[in-house]
């Protein structure tokens, strides 16, 4: 007798554990992202939220006007309401406490699309949910938005988003959950732009749906218009400055170039490997329309994922085609690429339910989906490593040395050790008009001061630094949490999981491997990190000819060097 997936309802308390697990494990990665490559002085935009937020905040007339003033594109009015709270909270600016709450944001995302998953899946199947989402979100491919203290607009975006969808697509228009739908659409279009793709996309299911049953019921025609009225809401709130017309498409080759990179994503040099990620897709959608497909309501919610996340890629590669320095798509925008994988992904694990039982009965249609997969992490990993060695690590040599010009410049009050290059990015101007501000000097991040003045850290930011340097042990913990529930599972026929099941042995061994390398990358430290960009760092001025420099950078590193 062939071994099947579950299919009858997983105890909510049961997937309650694996739900802890798969948070655990996204969290714990995050914050170790963090903990290694994080700045604790402001980098790029945030030297500009201090003139323009922290400021007028500070003296007491801070208006909505400008809470909800163009930043770039977008109205960050709820990035900005979560910043100016936590300095509120903690009495002092600290980017590293703004970067361990987002990663606390980015978890709740995680687990409430593992939820939406399971939920939509007919509550079956949840340790497959965790299993299949969690490599999207341990490894550290969008790690620029982790090491951006003002960049929880990305998980905002996320969040909102899916709730959203979730809500004024699949909910009832009046009943309390499409209420929070619709809360959660509005609240989308204070994070970014493309906020406005969530309503757009629920009303993309309510016309599929129709489409399907080949009728549209009076109440769904009251929630499609709610949808389209909020989006044009949206749209009326996207602001286009001048100032970012090199960065969008400047041509229609321009344009598809980085659609189709974004679209292969997490192969974006192998352009092909789009119409490979988007076949589950389409071979979903061809056996949705069938009138005895079972799995419409999953299947549903998997297409309006891959729809929603391929409008954010058409917005990126309109608006920002020219924005990956280092790796393209730019590593900030694979918070939102993702998506459309982690569609593909269970999008083949649907059909594959429907054509591989016949072949590989014991498999019951994971044989493909999993080497599928299998492909994909092959994708993340490799992406992983080059955002790890082009962005983060570049990154925070940069941020070392504008620490550096930093506490020099309070030091010595002289302006011109911040235009001694290189110095802080991406203006000294602007990085001196903060440092210098009688106003902002009193809430500055400690890290801007020398050492000998710095101030006292803020209230939370003891917390924040203990979640920091147990980062390792958190992901550890969920990491041994999935491989003991899944070892139970198989061993007693829990969870829907069977000792014989060959698709649970393979998550058990991956549960196993990814272990085993948190474990022998345990001695990895902040530490570490920075006495080796220190040496470089101080390996640079000397080749510059600039001893004065490098000495300063190399008594930095003697202070760190390993005793």
């Amino acid at each position: 007798m062939p071994i099947t997936l579950n299919q009858t309802e997983d105890s909510s308390k049961g997937f309650v554990v694996w739900l802890v697990a798969l948070i655990l494990a996204a969290l714990g990665a995050q914050l170790w992202t963090v903990w290694l490559y994080g700045s604790p002085v402001p980098i790029w935009d945030q030297w500009d939220e201090a003139t323009s937020i922290f400021k007028p905040w500070l003296a007491g007339h801070l208006t909505w006007g400008e809470m909800i003033s163009p930043n770039n594109n977008h109205r960050i009015l709820l990035t900005r309401l979560l910043d100016l709270t936590l300095i509120y909270l903690n009495g002092r600016w600290d980017p590293l406490l703004q970067m361990t709450v987002n990663a606390f944001v980015r978890a709740i995302f995680v687990g409430v699309l593992a939820l939406c998953l399971w939920d939509f899946w007919r509550r079956k199947n949840g340790w497959l949910v965790c299993f299949l989402v969690m490599p999207f979100f341990i490894l550290p491919y969008a790690g620029e938005n982790a090491i951006w203290g003002m960049d929880s607009q990305w998980y905002f975006l996320n969040l909102f988003g899916l709730a959203a969808v979730a809500g004024l697509g699949f909910a009832k228009p009046g009943t309390g959950r499409w209420a929070l739908g619709l809360v959660a659409a509005v609240l989308g279009l204070f994070s970014m732009a493309t906020g406005l793709l969530a309503p757009v996309t629920a009303g993309g299911v309510i016309l599929l749906r129709a489409f399907k049953h080949r009728r549209m019921e009076k109440k769904n025609l009251a929630g499609l218009g709610v949808c389209f009225l909020l989006a044009g809401a949206g749209a009326s709130l996207v602001a286009a400055p001048r100032s970012n017309g090199l960065l969008q498409a400047q041509s229609f080759g321009d344009f598809t170039k980085s659609l189709a990179q974004n679209l292969a994503w997490p192969f974006p040099n192998t352009t092909i490997m789009a119409c490979v990620i988007a076949l589950p897709l389409v071979l979903l959608l061809v056996l949705y329309l069938r009138p005895d497909f079972r799995e419409a309501t999953m299947a549903e919610l998997v297409l309006a994922l891959a729809l929603w996340s391929a409008m954010q890629s058409v917005a990126i590669a309109f608006g920002r085609a020219n924005s990956g320095l280092y790796v393209a798509p730019a590593s900030r925008y694979m918070d939102v690429c993702n998506i459309f994988v982690i569609a593909s992904v269970f999008a083949a694990v649907l059909t594959g339910q429907v054509w591989e039982r016949k072949w590989f009965p014991a498999w019951n249609g994971l044989l493909l989906p999993m080497i599928f997969a299998c492909v994909i992490i092959f994708g993340l990993c490799r992406i992983s490593q080059r955002v790890v060695e082009d962005v983060l690590i570049v990154t925070r040599e940069w941020n070392l040395i504008a620490q550096e010009r930093a506490q020099t410049y309070l030091a010595t009050g002289n302006p011109k050790e911040l235009f001694d290059p290189p110095t802080i990015q991406p203006d000294p101007r602007l990085a001196l008009r903060v440092l210098g501000d009688p106003t902002l000097r009193t809430i500055l991040p400690a890290a801007c001061f020398p050492p000998a003045a710095a101030p006292e850290p803020g209230r939370l930011s003891g917390a924040a630094q203990w979640l920091l340097k147990h980062s390792i042990a958190i992901f550890s913990i969920g990491l041994i949490l999935f491989v003991a529930v899944c070892g139970y599972g198989l061993t007693r026929g829990k969870a829907g999981l069977k000792v014989k099941m060959p698709a649970g042995i393979f998550a058990l061994l991956a549960g196993f491997l990814a272990l085993g390398f948190v474990w022998s990358n345990r001695s990895l430290q902040r530490k570490a990190v920075e006495y080796d960009l220190q040496q470089q760092i101080t390996d640079y001025f000397k080749a510059k000819n600039r001893p004065d420099r490098a000495a300063i950078h190399e008594q930095k590193a003697e202070e760190l060097k390993p005793h």
